[in-house]
């Protein structure tokens, strides 16, 4: 059975989001005519290093952003990294476990061979990696990105290469 044309925008989809934390690590100062010549403009004052805590409203608290370092740690690139790397895992048991069913693929261990198993080994790695990267941005790694892509990058390998001897 061939994927279906959701299943490979989906792994598409993947290495796309895969490439724009690499894209905001890599991206080059703006030139000073760029930004109209606001280059030499004084900075604002320092931040305050206590983090403000909102007031208790009726009954919930609203809990401040972790931040390091004045950055703020789960922000937009993390979100897209982790989607990425969930994504590409469910997209891989999803195609590996068709393959399996219909007998083509034959190199996955006997106790990989449900999809529970698959999802149970799949997604713990998945949030290990999280975790991992969540320290590595909070320490101040400029490469906090590098595990979730080498894991985003090997399941989209895996999920193309079942999809591929799904048809034959």
């Amino acid at each position: 059975m061939k994927p279906s044309r959701t299943q490979l925008l989906l792994l598409i989809a993947c290495l796309f989001l895969l490439a724009a934390p690499v894209l905001a690590q890599t991206s080059a100062m703006p030139s000073e005519a760029e930004v109209g010549g606001k280059l030499d403009a004084p900075l604002p004052d320092a931040p305050n290093p206590e983090p403000r805590v909102p007031p208790p409203s009726a009954g919930w608290a609203v809990r401040p952003t972790p931040t390091a370092g004045g950055m703020q740690i789960a922000d937009k690139e993390f979100v897209v990294a982790t989607g990425a790397l969930f994504g590409s895992s469910v997209a891989n048991v999803e195609l590996t476990h068709r393959c399996l069913e219909n007998g083509e693929c034959s190199l996955v261990p006997r106790a990989l061979v449900r999809r529970r198993a698959l999802y149970g080994v799949g997604l713990p790695a998945d949030a290990g990696i999280t975790v991992l990267g969540y320290y590595l941005k909070r320490s101040g790694r400029k490469w906090w990105f590098v595990p979730a892509a080498i894991v985003t990058a090997g399941n989209t390998i895996y999920g193309i290469h079942a999809a591929q001897h799904m048809g034959r």
